[in-house]
């Protein structure tokens, strides 16, 4: 079922409290989307669910499974995939070698058969990373690396799949595609997606639900197709 439920208290950086309580759940082939501007707690706030900030409470249940008390490493050994923003990948790693490299840092012993069906299966997601796999990662457009970062994820079959504004600094056109692979990957993989995300359009139309945080609280949650046209939205998320 991959029904992931999340509570955060008081996460922040030292002496500085960014989001003081998030809570929250969502299930396998849902998406949802934490929307609003730069310094209302996105980042922060998933952050806060991998263990990379500090917290005063993290409670992370995955199923009957609780992962509150995991590491960051060992929350990806239970199906917690984390992509960070930034297009992170290997520079000097072929996109092949990238991908590889992913499947078997957890599972060094994995099949190759089953390590063929992952790489078919992130190649058909994201067509031009079977066109470049063996070119090397730094050398890509940065629409690409995202991509690859995304793909890299997908590699250990991921229960919950974190990504941290995906679209950030990409074309309008690298940004469609990389939605229409996202709601893709929502229909198909089964996995629950987590996204934080500043593109309120392309987010919203793939999400099943969403989150307007406003300062570390929240101004505004539900479904995506309610929330849509909210004007309470307009002032949470645009100012207007």
């Amino acid at each position: 079922m991959n029904r992931v439920q999340v509570r955060i208290e008081k996460a922040g950086y030292g002496d500085l409290m960014v989001v003081p309580h998030l809570e929250f759940a969502v299930s396998g082939g849902e998406l949802l989307v934490l929307l609003g501007p730069n310094g209302a707690g996105k980042t922060t706030s998933l952050r806060a669910l991998v263990g990379t900030v500090d917290v005063s409470r993290r409670t992370l249940r995955l199923d009957d499974r609780d992962l509150s008390r995991l590491s960051t490493w060992q929350l990806a050994h239970a199906g917690v995939a984390f992509v960070p923003d930034g297009a992170r990948c290997f520079a000097n790693a072929t996109v092949e070698e990238n991908l590889r490299g992913a499947f078997e840092a957890l599972r060094p012993r994995g099949a190759q058969g089953e390590r063929r069906r992952l790489l078919d299966t992130v190649f058909n997601l994201f067509p031009i990373l079977h066109q470049r796999q063996g070119q090397l990662a730094g050398s890509m457009s940065g629409g690409q690396r995202q991509m690859l970062a995304i793909a890299r994820a997908l590699m250990i079959e991921p229960k919950l799949l974190i990504l941290d504004e995906p679209s950030a600094g990409l074309a309008p056109k690298l940004v469609e595609e990389l939605f229409e692979a996202l709601g893709r990957i929502k229909d198909s993989a089964g996995c629950a997606i987590l996204m934080a995300e500043q593109n309120f359009a392309a987010a919203m139309g793939i999400a099943d639900s969403c989150l307007v945080l406003d300062e570390g609280h929240v101004a505004l949650a539900g479904p995506a197709a309610e929330i849509r046209h909210n004007e309470r939205l307009r002032v949470a998320y645009l100012g207007l």
